[in-house]
């Protein structure tokens, strides 16, 4: 079992393309807090997507995660 030993929180960004293809890639860690910053890079990232035109949709939303005691920094588990 993962002891929970941080917490931190991640940018999920969800595109949905013209052909209706659905991707979601996960940003981060980043601490907590720094929370101007990371949502400067949420609005930034999506502002950027958004601007391509290549999306007809971008949806953005920062999520809680914790890091395990036995994962390293980049493993992440969601807690919702």
């Amino acid at each position: 079992m993962t002891t929970r030993t941080a917490t931190s929180v991640i940018v999920r960004v969800t595109t949905t393309d013209k052909t209706g293809a659905e991707r979601t890639t996960n940003y981060g860690p980043f601490l907590p807090h720094v929370g101007s910053a990371t949502t400067s890079f949420e609005q930034q990232i999506a502002y950027e997507l958004e601007a391509t035109g290549k999306y007809l949709h971008v949806d953005t939303s920062i999520e809680d995660v914790y890091i395990g005691a036995d994962e390293s920094d980049c493993a992440l588990r969601a807690t919702r």
